[in-house]
């Protein structure tokens, strides 16, 4: 049986965790180390970015300045720091003296902890992954003796799941982008690839509200993104039960995107919903498109 690794909120995360972010689009990169970073700076810690290239600091952060941060405050500061040292050949090799050494380094000057973002290139790993294996089990006692927290951003066009999968035991679990709403019925959680929003659970009025402002947060980064028309897509295949006031939310969504010559895609839509919006009409609006398949066994019928 096939051991899914843990996933954890980067918000979640915290002192010793190690974990591994296996990404498939930069937005989702940008938007987890963005988080974590910057909720170092919130909570006293230093910020420490190992790249791969020897990039000037400035550009190697432009992600952040693009999320408010005053990169060039907290870089003179010394609250965020870039290193390229990932980038030279001996960049794996040592890296667990590297991350020990700044630790301590953070702590003496004052700092409660450090995080650590680290970019790893496939061309370091080695045949069979060797080297990068080496590395990341030397990594662990740092983590184990010191206020660390670390991520490790593995780009999965790159790697794919086969090696993946070893580097999971290496690591407390999987890291991803914080929730966009949680509560005691429904949770929205960010899609990368593709872009878009997955709901678990049940929608009704007393969560339709916070749906619908994730609906315009979606809206606004699709269309700054898009060159033509915006898409957004919902993933309904863990959705057990939305009522029509949510529904017509959609409707209203779909349409108001048509008018710019966008859509809203509905992906794993169960069939009691399909036949409501059958019933109704509402799978014939413009802007709406329904994908029926990939629907989550079980779903309530």
């Amino acid at each position: 049986m096939e051991v899914v690794p843990a996933l954890r909120a980067v918000g979640e995360m915290r002192a010793g965790d190690h974990l591994l972010l296996g990404y498939d689009a930069d937005e989702e990169r940008e938007t987890v180390v963005a988080a974590f970073l910057l909720d170092g700076l919130a909570s006293g810690h230093r910020g420490l970015v190992l790249g791969p290239a020897d990039l000037p600091a400035e550009l190697a952060l432009t992600f952040l300045e693009s999320r408010g941060c005053a990169v060039d405050d907290e870089l003179a500061a010394g609250r965020l720091t870039v290193d390229p040292h990932l980038g030279t050949p001996e960049g794996l090799w040592d890296l667990d003296e590297v991350i020990r050494r700044e630790a301590r380094r953070a702590v003496g000057d004052g700092y409660l902890g450090l995080r650590v973002s680290m970019e790893i290139m496939r061309g370091q790993a080695g045949k069979g992954l060797k080297t990068l294996h080496d590395s990341e089990l030397l990594l662990e006692p740092v983590f184990a003796s010191l206020p660390v927290l670390g991520i490790c951003q593995y780009d999965r066009r790159v790697f794919d799941d086969m090696e993946l999968a070893p580097l999971d035991g290496l690591h407390h679990g999987r890291v991803a982008a914080d929730l966009v709403w949680r509560d005691e019925l429904l949770s929205i959680t960010r899609t990368f690839a593709p872009p878009g929003l997955a709901l678990a659970g049940e929608v009704d009025d007393t969560n339709v509200t916070a749906l619908a402002r994730a609906l315009q947060a979606e809206t606004t980064r699709a269309r700054a993104r898009a060159v033509a028309g915006t898409s957004i897509r919902l993933d309904l295949r863990e959705l057990a039960f939305i009522d029509v006031g949510a529904l017509r939310l959609l409707v209203f969504s779909a349409l108001s995107l048509h008018t710019s010559g966008g859509t809203l895609a509905l992906h794993g839509v169960a069939p009691h919903i399909q036949r409501l919006m059958r019933v109704t009409g509402w799978d014939r609006i413009p802007g709406l498109r329904l994908d029926k398949g990939d629907v989550k066994e079980g779903a309530v019928p």
